[in-house]
Formats: structure tokens, sequence, C-alpha cells
């Protein structure tokens, strides 16, 4: 299908697979890249392991070959936090060609149904799509990498196992079309072509939500593009919505940057602690004893400064620092005592 005029930009950078080593270890903390297109997540994280100069380096969030966009990696201590950085809210675009089903519900699948559709197919869509923003309930693709007793559900189905995936609640903030439906050709029928942006909870598929629409107006569908343009505050697009986002930087914008003796835009620990928890000041008797595996007393004042901004909560993480100082430690309020969480000194 020939891209529709302003339609989104589903692939802008090349697959670059060549990248330089750096000279020295990168600092600690979490970088986005923008994944291009043809490269598995882990491909990324081999380069990054040059481009940083270091084997500590993960992922959060998996990106399939066929998608392109925010692929937010931790690099040192940075690791640490990716477990809490996979919860964060994600913005996609995508584009859903209507008429036509296949197995993997996306372009990569094989086709098991070709109904046909045509611009008059489309015409509920407008009205369709609010029902699925807020608390939904979702059965996950099966061609995924969700586990099913131990072993990906995708692989089971290769291997001819019959799966079942169990319905899973998601919440979706954002549901909109982009653009007008355009029609075109697939498989020898007419189908057409539907741009739509979704800003969703982690855990939500973006194949399972086209498939699903394709259900409800009669048609069938599946995926043929796909752009994850934001994870919580790390942006692909410039479509985040404070001023304290973070740019995803493609491999090769990455490469120039090491090749030119120049330090990785890396996000420090601080500012991504301060970005995901609320922080609290402590005392150096606290963060000792938090270290050694104590439960100190929170302090009457502190525990009542946090109730009064509605902080004081169970099951609250907070990111501990000294006077003036950066976030050492994250800790979580248990009986009116601090409960270590994680500690993010270098040790």
């Amino acid at each position: 299908m020939d891209t529709a005029k302003g339609a989104p930009d589903f692939s802008p950078a090349g697959a670059e697979m060549e990248v330089p080593r750096a000279a020295s270890t990168a600092s600690d903390g979490v970088l986005a890249v923008d994944k291009p297109l043809g490269v598995t997540s882990h491909d990324v994280v081999s380069r990054l392991r040059r481009l940083a100069a270091t084997r500590k380096v993960g992922h959060a969030g998996t990106l399939d070959p066929a998608a392109s966009g925010v692929l937010v990696a931790g690099i040192g201590r940075g690791t640490k936090l990716l477990q809490y950085l996979q919860g964060q809210k994600k913005t996609y675009v995508t584009r859903v060609c209507f008429g036509v089903e296949t197995d993997s519900e996306d372009a990569e699948g094989t086709i098991t149904a070709k109904r046909g559709a045509s611009r008059e197919d489309l015409e509920k869509l407008e009205s369709i799509l609010p029902t699925w923003c807020g608390q939904v309930t979702q059965v996950p693709s099966a061609f995924s990498a969700l586990k099913i007793r131990g072993k990906r559900a995708a692989d089971r189905i290769r291997a001819g196992e019959e799966v079942r995936m169990e319905p899973r609640p998601i919440t979706i903030y954002e549901l909109v079309a982009l653009g007008e439906p355009q029609a075109g050709e697939h498989a020898g029928i007419p189908v057409v072509y539907q741009d739509l942006k979704v800003t969703c909870s982690a855990g939500t598929y973006i194949r399972a939500l086209g498939r699903d629409l394709g259900k409800q107006l009669g048609v069938g569908a599946h995926l043929v593009a796909l752009r994850r343009l934001q994870v919580g505050s790390f942006d692909a697009s410039g479509c985040g919505d404070t001023n304290a986002s973070f740019p995803a930087f493609s491999l090769q914008e990455l490469s120039q940057m090491v090749a030119a003796g120049e330090e990785l835009p890396i996000v420090s620990l601080d500012r991504i602690c301060r970005q995901l928890f609320p922080s609290c000041q402590v005392t150096p008797e606290v963060l000792t004893a938090l270290n050694y595996g104590q439960r100190p007393e929170i302090s009457k004042k502190l525990l009542d400064e946090l109730a009064k901004e509605e902080l004081a909560t169970t099951a609250e993480i907070y990111a501990l620092h000294l006077p003036g100082g950066e976030i050492s430690l994250l800790a979580s309020l248990v009986e009116g005592k601090w409960r270590s969480v994680l500690s993010l000194q270098n040790r």
C-alpha cells in the first residue's frame, strides 16, 4: 500500500548492524534506542554492549523484528531499574489491514481467511474505538512470547500443539484513527488499510487489538506495520506529554557519538528514580541501617509529610537520598518502618 499523505512513518531508521566499540565504559543509567525494522531486541542489546563497552546491558519490553520504535535499555546498574520500567504506559501507531486474517495476526503469518473489505465496512469503526477505552479484557495473541507451562506459546503452536490463551485485563487510555481509511489490494482481494494510535498499559497486544476490531466489523484484520512511539517518559516521536520526556536515539546516531568520542546520552539513575518514584530525604543513619538489612523506623515528621501528600502507602516505593545527594536506595514503608527494596550504590 502506498503511504497516505501525512501517515506515520513506521521505519524512520535503517537496520544499522555495525557499531564501534567505545574506548571506555559508559556511565550507569537508562538509554532509549529507536529500534529499526528487521533486527531483534537482542540484536540491539548486542550493539549497545559495544557502544557502552560493557556486558551489563538489558532491555525492558521486547519489540518484534517487524516492529520499530522505543526500546528502553539499562546500562550497568541501570539494569536494576528495568523491572519498574517494563510496567510503564506505552504509545503505538499501527497500520491495520481489514479484510484479511493471518494465523499470527500480523503480516509475518499465513493467511487464514480472505473476506475482503471496503471503506463502507469501516464506517462503524469510529463508534467502536471508544468502547475499547478504559479497563477491558483481551485474549493475547497465540503467536507471542507468553509462557505456557514454561514454553513460549508461539513455539508450542509451531510444534503443532493446540494453545488456549486466557483473557487478561488491560487498560487502553487512548485509541483513535489517524487519517482516512485507504482502499487497497492484498492477496488478490480488495482490503482497507487504517492507521491507529494506541496508548495502553503494559501487557497489551496490539496485534490482538487489530484482530478483535476486524471481528467486530465482520471482515477480519491483521497488522501490517507497528511502531512504538513512547514508553513512559521515553519518546521517539515528540509525542511526549511532559517536558521531562527523554528522546530515543537510533543506532546510527549512537554510533556517531561514540566514533566522535562523545558520551552516550544516558539518563542517570537519579533522574530515572525521581521520574518513577516519590523521593524522600533521609539521614545517613537510615541509609546505613537499610544497607545492612535493618528496618529503621520512619520519623514522625516525614511520615506526616508523606501522609499530607497522600504518599504514605504500603504499596508505594520511595527513592531515598541524603540532603543534597542523589538517589541511592529504593525502599517501601511497612508498619511505620523502612524496608529496603533495591540498593543503587556501586559496590
